[in-house]
């Protein structure tokens, strides 16, 4: 299996992962003995921070041999400073593909303009855990159009196994059951409080898909080799009976 999304670095600035090495090192045997191959680490990029690719290759020397793959990348917040600054946009290894992430509580007005931005400049896109995101939790629909238009999405192993609430849960069964995931990732900080197994997301993820496998195998495969993944059509949510979110 491939991770896409963790913050297993330690002591970066503006990012919240493990303190340590020796945590991070934790973190990636527990990883690995579930059966997890590559780990990509995402820090968080909030804020152009110069040098920032010079820090994730040392953090990542730091570690030492681990007993998997740790490949270099950063979780970019959509914001028009970070986005305007090129030394911001860190894809996931070699490919040119960004991870994407956006205010928890809803989706500006102009996130299509923001991907079709970064799209005509050559980048890939992934949509960061929209599951947890006001905006999509009230309208799965959402990600049809943003889907269509090129845009792929990651969910975290946390809202399928329920670890972030009932409301992003059941977000991440529809966008599961509707073909509205290329990927599903940890997002994990710790080796404790916020470490959610990949192995134990997937193996609940089939019960709404039978590309269960591929969203943590071939998916993340193909995008770190720098090949295009051409996903499965979306396909519309309708609700069924009365159904409503709380805030």
């Amino acid at each position: 299996m491939i991770d896409i999304h963790t913050h297993v670095l330690s002591n970066l600035r503006s990012d919240d992962g493990p303190k340590d090495p020796e945590k991070s090192r934790l973190m990636i045997q527990k990883a690995a003995e579930e059966g997890v191959t590559k780990i990509v680490a995402t820090p968080h990029m909030l804020t152009p921070i110069p040098e920032r690719r010079e820090e994730i290759y040392e953090a990542i020397r730091a570690l030492g041999p681990t007993e998997a793959e740790i490949i270099p990348g950063s979780e970019i917040f959509a914001d028009d400073v970070v986005l305007k600054s090129s030394e911001s946009l860190i894809c996931l290894g070699d490919s040119n593909y960004l991870l994407i992430e956006f205010p928890r509580a809803q989706l500006p007005e102009y996130t299509e303009d923001i991907f079709f931005d970064l799209q005509t400049r050559g980048y890939e896109c992934i949509f960061a855990h929209p599951e947890r995101n006001g905006s999509i939790v009230n309208d799965p629909n959402i990600l049809v159009d943003l889907i269509e238009a090129g845009v792929l999405v990651q969910i975290n192993a946390g809202s399928i196994l329920g670890r972030y609430g009932k409301d992003s849960q059941k977000t991440a069964e529809i966008l599961l059951e509707h073909d509205m995931v290329h990927f599903i990732a940890t997002d994990m900080h710790s080796d404790r409080n916020r470490y959610y197994s990949l192995k134990e997301a997937v193996e609940v993820a089939k019960k709404y898909t039978d590309r269960a496998v591929d969203l943590v195998t071939t998916n993340p495969e193909l995008i770190l080799s720098g090949e295009y993944l051409e996903p499965p059509e979306p396909k519309e949510y309708k609700k069924r009976g009365f159904w409503f979110f709380r805030f």
